[in-house]
Parts: structure tokens; C-alpha cells; sequence
């Protein structure tokens, strides 16, 4: 026995409904003033029933006008079961039918059948009356479901009907999506004073609590509201949290009620949006027409309703009864959530179904846009349908290949990413693995054409990998790939960068290495500039500056500034005067220094930096000294 089920009510106008929800609960579902006056549900209507073991049932009274299908369907889309309404001096009606075949569109298996108004007709017809009904009942989702005469003026058959609805609801599982984010599709939204604006609907997802933020889609907005819970009823008495497939008003901080029209979603913030375009599995009626691929009909999901044209993924039309993939793209965006299931009606009346023809369930909200061809999605589409969560999350990731997708992104897309078969990278990026395995090999790849292109360079920095491996893959990815590859021994790591397993950097030609080192080595503490070395040596800057950076890790040479390098044996020569020098006199001026060099200015300011830096010297105003015993 599930807690906290709705019951919706279906059936044709003036087949007793509303007189017959009111005669189980003892409250009013018609509580318009137009609705006394005409005597027909226009809004929908709630009240809770009181089941004899305890259980508590939310029942949705829904309007049975033809005129007033998008109020059923409003109403339809959150109940877990059914009472299926039909009066005995009627029979089954044309909006019988087509409420009979929203439930099945919609999932709603589970319900029991209200033969009303007996007290209206003899025992034959009554029978007969009976006869249709489960002939009816038969070639539908609620086939088998138990048939209960019932008046609810004498109140004949209501003990055996609330029996029924007992045992239906000990039975039934609850058909509300009851995971990930808490999102509230509105059907009534009204004013109470000293409160504020306040919205109805059921609660879908996740809890509701007060004081909660939540975010705002109004109906044909692009960009939602922020706003928090205010306060929270359920059947009206008030609670700190609502629990999902629960009939619930809400008090929303700071709103107008005009900011609030029906259709719109209250939700978790970050995790729902409005979609312009969505991939779903949909099926046609028996009695539908067939529809064109291209076809443009109208789209009710949650309370809201929308033009949208269908475009099949494997064919040019689908017949009655038939089923097939499809994307719905819509006139204005809707918000919607995976697992949805909604409804299509079209612009001619059909011989069973009123304006209904068809429905579905919402597999993908956030589809590739890609230029691969409709009929290659098909596989994926067959896995989403497929109800295991996993290998639908493996879809995505798969989908994604080397870029991966954000947490957040996911989060936003889907109602859960428990049992996600990825790997985590970054902070808050999932991989699939066979995705990040390709990078591995890439990285690796990169790695090496590095050290063929640069041989000079010991170590590669995740820059020219990142460069070489290129988009889509961001750089947490490339990290986490050089980190796996290194952790298998397919790269050696420092703080320097990567490197392939026993790669050494090695200059290209030994002669013109040895006519280098000749000639900083005769030029002593009078280096020519790299640009000069350069035009000498008939060398592309890049490609010396790359020669002169090996030659300092070998310990050949010493790069004081970015422009002047010396060789070795010179520095250490000065090295050794200087710090004697210091340890003689004390200290040094810039001019004792100058000659201590032999150089201009142009060498020796450079070289008083470096020694500094090196921490051979000290500056102590004008003067250098020495610092510790030097080096």
C-alpha cells in the first residue's frame, strides 16, 4: 500500500463525477459560480478521500466537456489511478473514450469503473449498461479493473465502491515521477489574503519544504524568477514539506498571481528548463489519422500546452496504432523533464478519441545538435526508452565523447545521474571511459610528436598537448588523461610537464653546438644578444632561444636575461672575484663593480641583478654585499 496517491476522476459531461465525489468525501469540487449555475466542472477540483484502513487518496475532479480536454489533461498528467465515470442512462460517450484513452496515453493503468446514476434506470438496462462498459474496459489499460454500480443520491454501491478503490490502492505502484529535482506544473493559481499568491498542482520529483528557494517558469517565458516557499498545505492543512505525488498548494514569496498563469512550473533551482526541442516515443490511437512527418499538432505536457511539428526519425508517416520515434519541436519553449509523458491532439475529430490522437513519453530533453543522420539515432533512442537508467546515462557520455559533460549540465537534463557509468574528472566533469581512453592514446600521441618537433624540450607542458590533442576536449580532460597514462607507466611526471619513459633532450647538429659554446665562451662577459647569435648562426630565433634553453639545462650555459646568455665558465670566473672581492672590502659600488667586470653598464647592471637573485649579493643601498658565504 502506497501513501499519498492521487485519484483522478475521467468521464463524459453530466455523468456524476462531481456529485459522486462529493457524496465519498463530502466536499464540493464546484466551487465556481458558474459552475453551480450551469452545473458542469469547469476548473479542476480537489478533495481528499478517507480510505476505511487509514490511507489517504488526493482525488483530481476533472471537467468532462469536450471544449475543456486541456483541464483533463492538466489534471491527468499527476494522478497514480483512476475512477473512470460512466452513467447507466447513457452508456459510454464520446468524451468516455477519449478520457479513457488520455489515461492510457498517459500510463495510468490502475483504477476502478463508477457505473453512476442506477438510480435513474431499471435492472436491464443497468445491465446492459454494464455490458458496454466492460466490454469497453476490455481493449483499454484498465482491463480487468473492477465495475462498481453506484448512485450517489441513494448512496447504493458506495461502501462497495470505496471497498474497490481500497483494494485498487493497496495494489497500485505510484505512477508520478518520484526522483531527481521537485518541479510543480501549475493548474490553479489564486490569492489569499494576508498571504499572497498561492498555486496548486501535484508535486513531482523530489520534496517541497518551506523557507526552500525554488525558481519560477511562468507559462511562455523565456527566463524563470527567483523566488522561495513561503508556505506549504497539503488538503489544507499546513506542513514544513510535501513529499512528490502529493496534491499541494504553494505560498510563493514576492509573486503577483498575473506573473503566475496555469501552465507555468515552480522547481529546483538549476535543475529543470525550457526546451524548444525534445526526442520522444509516441504512439497513435487506433482511430487516429495517420500523421505526415512534418505534421503540426498540439502538445499538452504537465499543465502546459503547445503547437509543436513532429518529425519522425525513420519514416514519412506513421499509422494508426503505431509507434515510433519522434522529435517535437515546439512553437514556444516548454519546460519538461525526462520521463514526462504527455499528450497530442489534433484539428479534426476522430471517431473515438475526440481531438486526441496520441501520446507519449519524453525520452530525450536536450538532443544532440548534430548533422548525424535521424536513422543513426535510432539505437540510442532505443536504449533511452529502454528504462535502465545506466545504459541511458552511458548514452549521454557516450554522446559527449572527449569533452565530457558538467555535473550541473547533466543535472539539468535528467532527473538522476545515480549509477552514471563514467569516470569523474575535474571538479564536476563526467567522462565516458572509453572516451577518456582515446584521450589517453591522444595525449600520449601529443607527447611524442612534441619531443620529435622540439628535441631540446626534456619535458612537455600540458599546453602543447592540449593544443596538439585540440577541442572539444577541455583541459581537465587532458589533465586527467596525462595523469591515467602516467599512473600506467605510458609517461614519466614532474612539476616540468610529461614526458615519454626515458626521453632525454638532445641538440640536433654537435658542430653547431660546438661553434655556439665556442662563441660565447671567447666572448667572455661580453655576450652577443640572441638576435645577433642568431643572424650569425643563420638560425630562426625560436629555434636558437629553443638550443640556448638545452644548453642551460645541460649546464653549459647561463641565462642571466631573456637577451644575454653566458657561457658557464665566465660566470663562475666572476663568481669567484666577486665574492673575494667581499669578503676583502665588505661590500661593492656600482662602479667598483664595473671594473670588476670590464664590461659597460650594458653587462654589468644585468649581471649585479643576477647575482642578486642567485643570492650570491645583497643590495644595501648603493652597494652590494655579501650574502652568507655566497657560492
Amino acid at each position: 500500500m502506497t501513501e499519498g496517491l492521487i485519484l483522478g476522476t475521467a468521464g463524459h459531461i453530466d455523468h456524476g463525477k462531481t456529485t459522486l465525489v462529493r457524496a465519498l468525501t463530502g466536499v464540493d469540487c464546484d466551487r465556481l459560480p458558474e459552475e453551480k449555475e450551469r452545473g458542469i466542472t469547469i476548473e479542476l477540483g480537489f478533495a481528499p478521500l478517507q480510505l476505511p484502513s487509514g490511507l489517504r487518496l488526493g482525488i483530481v475532479d476533472v471537467p468532462g466537456h469536450e471544449r475543456l480536454v486541456r483541464t483533463m489533461v492538466s489534471g491527468a498528467t499527476g494522478i497514480d489511478l483512476v475512477l473512470f465515470v460512466v452513467a447507466a442512462d447513457e452508456g459510454i460517450m464520446p468524451q468516455s473514450l477519449e478520457h479513457l484513452a488520455i489515461c492510457e496515453l498517459l500510463g495510468v493503468d490502475r483504477g476502478v469503473v463508477a457505473l453512476t446514476k442506477t438510480d435513474a434506470v431499471d435492472a436491464e438496462l443497468a445491465q446492459l449498461a454494464r455490458l458496454e462498459v466492460e466490454e469497453t474496459i476490455e481493449r483499454s489499460a484498465l482491463a480487468g479493473a473492477p465495475v462498481v454500480a453506484v448512485s450517489a443520491l441513494t448512496g447504493e454501491g458506495l461502501l462497495e465502491l470505496t471497498a474497490a478503490l481500497e483494494r485498487v490502492a493497496r495494489e497500485a505502484p505510484p505512477r508520478t515521477l518520484r526522483d531527481g529535482p521537485a518541479w510543480l506544473p501549475v493548474d490553479r493559481v489564486f490569492t489569499m489574503r494576508g498571504f499572497g499568491t498561492v498555486v496548486t498542482g501535484t508535486l513531482r520529483g523530489g520534496p517541497f519544504e518551506e523557507g526552500a528557494p525554488v525558481e519560477l517558469f511562468p507559462e511562455g517565458e523565456p527566463a524563470p524568477l527567483s523566488t522561495r516557499i513561503r508556505g506549504l498545505q497539503v488538503h489544507g492543512e499546513s506542513t514544513k514539506r510535501v513529499l512528490p505525488g502529493s496534491r499541494c498548494a504553494v505560498n510563493l514569496h514576492g509573486l503577483e498571481v498575473q506573473e503566475v498563469p496555469r501552465g507555468s512550473v515552480v522547481a529546483t533551482p538549476g535543475r529543470v528548463a525550457p526546451r524548444p526541442h525534445i526526442d520522444v516515443e509516441l504512439s497513435l490511437l487506433p482511430a487516429a489519422p495517420r500523421l505526415r512527418n512534418a505534421g503540426v499538432l498540439t502538445v499538452h505536457v504537465g499543465t502546459a500546452e503547445r503547437a509543436a511539428r513532429v518529425r519522425f526519425f525513420d519514416r514519412q508517416r506513421l499509422e494508426p496504432g503505431d509507434r515510433a520515434f519522434a522529435e517535437l519541436r515546439f512553437a514556444a519553449p516548454v519546460v519538461v523533464v525526462e520521463g514526462d509523458r504527455f499528450i497530442l491532439r489534433g484539428y479534426a475529430r476522430t471517431s473515438e478519441g475526440g481531438w486526441t490522437v496520441g501520446g507519449g513519453r519524453v525520452l530525450d530533453v536536450a538532443p544532440p545538435r548534430s548533422r548525424r543522420s535521424r536513422k543513426s539515432r535510432l539505437p540510442e533512442l532505443e536504449i533511452l526508452a529502454g528504462g535502465d537508467g545506466s545504459a541511458a546515462l552511458g548514452v549521454r557520455l557516450r554522446r559527449a565523447g572527449g569533452r565530457g559533460i558538467r555535473e550541473p549540465d547533466l543535472l539539468r537534463d535528467l532527473r538522476s545521474i545515480e549509477g552514471i557509468p563514467g569516470v569523474r574528472v575535474g571538479s564536476d566533469r563526467w567522462i565516458d571511459p572509453e572516451a577518456l581512453e582515446e584521450v589517453r592514446r591522444r595525449v600520449i600521441e601529443a607527447v611524442e610528436a612534441h619531443h620529435r618537433e622540439r628535441p631540446l624540450e626534456p619535458w612537455v607542458g600540458l599546453a602543447p598537448v592540449a593544443a596538439h590533442v585540440g577541442p572539444p576536449c577541455p583541459e581537465e580532460v587532458i589533465r586527467a588523461a596525462l595523469e591515467t597514462a602516467a599512473k600506467h607507466g605510458d609517461l614519466e611526471t614532474e612539476a616540468s610537464g610529461y614526458r615519454c619513459p626515458g626521453h632525454t633532450a638532445q641538440a640536433g647538429d654537435p658542430e653547431q653546438v660546438r661553434r655556439l659554446l665556442e662563441r660565447l665562451g671567447d666572448a667572455g662577459l661580453a655576450p652577443p644578444t640572441v638576435d645577433a647569435l642568431a643572424r650569425e648562426n643563420k638560425l630562426e630565433v625560436s629555434q636558437l632561444r629553443a638550443l640556448l634553453e638545452h644548453l642551460v639545462r645541460e649546464g653549459e650555459l647561463v641565462r642571466v636575461t631573456s637577451e644575454f646568455f653566458f657561457s658557464r665558465t665566465a660566470i663562475d670566473d666572476l663568481r669567484r672575484r666577486l665574492v673575494a672581492h667581499l669578503r676583502e672590502h665588505g661590500s661593492i659600488d656600482p662602479s667598483a663593480y664595473k671594473d670588476l667586470v670590464g664590461q659597460t653598464r650594458k653587462f654589468t647592471v644585468p649581471l649585479m641583478e643576477y647575482f642578486d637573485t642567485e643570492k650570491v649579493t645583497l643590495r644595501r643601498g648603493n652597494a652590494r654585499v655579501l650574502r652568507g658565504e655566497g657560492r
